[in-house]
């Protein structure tokens, strides 16, 4: 295991609570974001020597990575902030009002290098930023300098993973006004892919061999759009979002 000793990067959202001002900033970079459809396909290669800078600093339990991309843009004094869901296994991410969240009780979801060649978060979840240890800021270090050296920060993120790490889990767009839901593939009626957008190190039952293997992806619905059909309306609560969903073929 790596044990290199770094001072503390003080990434807004990973060691630090994020301020206001810095969750201007994530939205400001959200709306920078290409489309997933826009991006190339991660390159075997870089996907097996980034599994190696993972497992060698034995962080597969807490950081995974990310293809960089957004939806929608959001508007100003929101930020992209998910939240566990109450009726299905998953996660609901939408423009929020920066006004209305407990800063102190959010963590950075996902990071991307910004121009300045820091990582900055662009999307939150609840609860606040994880413990980060000195090998946890040795592995973060190790890989910005492999996406720096390899020309990739504009297509590698920096994910935070939670519970759901070990499950195959399907994103679907909802428009606007309602960002985009991650559920359980286990809770839907949709069984094709087509795009994999986020990553994990596991070990194979069958092999024991380590893999930095696709546990999100971006998954059509039934009218072979990545997009649920919402008519652009915000969608004011978990019951409405269940309807769409269920209008759309998605889940029973």
């Amino acid at each position: 295991m790596a044990t290199a000793v770094l001072s503390p990067m003080a990434i807004p959202g990973l060691h630090t609570p994020p301020s206001r001002k810095d969750l201007e900033k994530a939205a400001l970079a959200y709306n920078l974001l290409p489309d997933d459809k826009d991006q190339p396909e991660i390159s075997p290669v870089h996907l097996e020597e980034i599994k190696k800078i993972i497992v060698s600093h034995d962080v597969q339990e807490k950081f995974g990575i990310h293809v960089v991309h957004g939806h929608l843009l959001v508007d100003q004094g929101k930020v992209m902030h998910g939240t566990a869901m109450t009726r299905l296994r998953g996660c609901w991410t939408r423009p929020t009002d920066i006004s209305g969240l407990d800063v102190g009780n959010i963590h950075g979801h996902i990071f991307a290098l910004s121009p300045n060649g820091q990582f900055q978060a662009y999307e939150y979840r609840q609860e606040g930023p994880p413990p980060m240890s000195p090998n946890d800021n040795a592995f973060v270090a190790a890989l910005k300098a492999y996406l720096q050296n390899h020309g990739l920060g504009s297509l590698i993120g920096l994910q935070v993973l939670n519970e759901d790490k070990d499950k195959q889990l399907q994103e679907f767009v909802l428009g606007d006004n309602n960002g985009a839901v991650m559920l359980d593939a286990e809770d839907t009626r949709i069984t094709e892919s087509c795009r994999v957008t986020g990553y994990v190190v596991i070990k194979t039952e069958e092999s024991g061999v380590t893999e930095l293997k696709g546990n999100e992806t971006h998954t059509p619905t039934i009218r072979q759009t990545h997009q649920v059909f919402t008519d652009g309306k915000p969608l004011p609560d978990e019951k409405s979002l269940m309807d769409a969903l269920r209008a759309d073929g998605v889940i029973d």
